[in-house]
């Protein structure tokens, strides 16, 4: 009997990505403006030294929670569009359980991991005890970011309603608690606990929120505590998470890796620096990555519906609509990016606005191809973007080991912008030729999606 065809919506993919885009957009906008507004309200309280400090001690947690963790929310998308399709109910609670084992599990491998290496970490950076052990203290921080599966539920889902609402907790509290401990000028313990209690929270929330909507829809029904065959139903869960884990680690190194890298390299007043053009840059950008967010799961239906000519248009608009949003905001930050960076965080981190040009000039490239991820994860080949990842992110090591002795700070920015011309490139390259292989029949587009161990 053959299953039923995953259902694609008849209004157009991307006013459907819009509308849900603009949803987290109102969450994620409110909550990327809070952010910001909790590091300036850090980088005042702790002085551009403590902050630097502050920066690469989160840094290091968000690192190994980053290689530890799997982004399952790839895997519940992948997997549950068919199920709630068939209305395989079995399957998708095997589904759910298995990302949040993954989630969990990965959550405590980093966390003893913190606590093993802080000393080492310390050490490099000429740690006093006092800073190493604060270092192990935060280790429980990779359970606040134990949410790929409840956030991939809620995208199943659809209800970017309650993505939106639970994007704004965490920095809502964050920015809370961290005016209360610079209006009392209390230490860098103080701002590290806040830092962890309001991810706690978060955690908490959205948890709650997306196995009440699953109990809503009659998905938990028959829900046993039992652990065995999980993949049974969902062949090849456990390589899909690995290989889309071993992918999502790798954004790791931009991002996070980044910050120590340059706290080694230069001290950590300059990476606390980099910390800023680093958030600053991406947070403008956030919008792309929320449109990302909503065309997936359509993306991945159009796949399973082989409705090619519908996915490459909807993949260039998209690609497009992100470039110039990218391009708007690079120009915005060249013209006025000194003023932003004074006015926001004090005129002591001017210095972050060349390498927050080049961080938005970098992502503006990019996302041109940002479409190209969703269609290689709906083929059911994680392991592609996973090898060009691997490919960009060695290229952006490299240069920020050849490049910041030589230029400074903006050694990073560089980096940056080799690691993005090169990602952009391959992915589109690569997605390009996984469409029209499909279209012209010279491959097999799989309905399980399972990717071939010898591939």
């Amino acid at each position: 009997m053959t299953s039923p065809s995953p259902h694609v919506p008849s209004r157009g993919i991307l006013a459907r990505a819009a509308r849900n885009a603009g949803m987290l957009l109102g969450g994620k906008g409110a909550a990327g403006v809070m952010q910001l507004g909790t590091f300036a309200l850090a980088a005042r309280g702790l002085g551009l030294e403590g902050f630097g400090t502050f920066s690469v001690l989160i840094a290091q947690v968000m690192v190994l929670t980053g290689l530890a963790a799997f982004d399952t929310n790839q895997a519940i998308i992948r997997y549950g569009v068919g199920h709630l399709a068939s209305g395989d109910r079995p399957a998708i609670q095997g589904l759910f359980k298995a990302g949040t084992l993954l989630d969990f599990g990965a959550a405590t491998l980093a966390a003893l991991a913190t606590i093993l290496i802080a000393p080492f970490i310390g050490r490099r950076l000429g740690w006093g005890p006092d800073l190493i052990l604060m270092a192990q203290c935060i280790a429980p921080l990779s359970f606040a970011n134990a949410y790929s599966t409840p956030k991939g539920m809620l995208r199943l889902f659809n209800r970017f309603d309650l993505l939106t609402a639970y994007a704004v907790v965490t920095p809502a509290m964050r920015l809370i608690l961290i005016g209360v401990l610079t209006l009392l000028h209390l230490g860098l313990g103080w701002y590290l606990a806040a830092w962890l209690v309001a991810g706690m929270c978060g955690e908490v929330t959205v948890l709650w929120m997306a196995w009440r909507e699953a109990h809503r829809r009659e998905l938990l029904g028959g829900l046993t505590r039992s652990l065995r065959a999980l993949s049974a139903q969902n062949p090849g869960v456990w390589r899909f998470s690995i290989v889309s884990n071993l992918h999502s680690s790798l954004s790791m190194i931009p991002t996070q890796l980044a910050v120590v890298l340059v706290g080694w390299k230069l001290g950590e007043a300059a990476a606390g620096l980099f910390r800023i053009a680093r958030e600053t840059g991406t947070g403008m950008m956030k919008p792309v990555d929320l449109v990302n967010q909503a065309v997936y799961p359509d993306m991945t239906r159009l796949v399973q519906a082989g409705s090619w000519r519908r996915l490459t248009r909807t993949a260039v608009r998209a690609g497009l609509a992100a470039g110039a949003i990218g391009a708007a905001l690079t120009a915005a930050i060249w013209l006025a990016g000194d003023t932003i960076v004074s006015a926001t965080f004090g005129k002591a981190y001017v210095g972050a606005t060349p390498v927050l040009i080049a961080v938005c000039a970098a992502t503006s490239l990019r996302v041109l191809a940002f479409a190209a991820d969703p269609v290689m994860y709906a083929f059911g080949r994680p392991s592609v973007p996973l090898r060009i990842a691997a490919v960009s992110s060695g290229l952006f090591v490299l240069l920020m080991l050849w490049r910041l002795p030589l230029d400074g700070l903006i050694g990073a920015g560089w980096a940056f912008m080799g690691m993005s011309v090169v990602g952009a490139l391959l992915s589109t390259v690569f997605a390009v030729r996984m469409v029209r292989r499909a279209a012209t029949g010279k491959a097999e587009v799989p309905r399980e999606p399972v990717e071939s161990v010898a591939d």
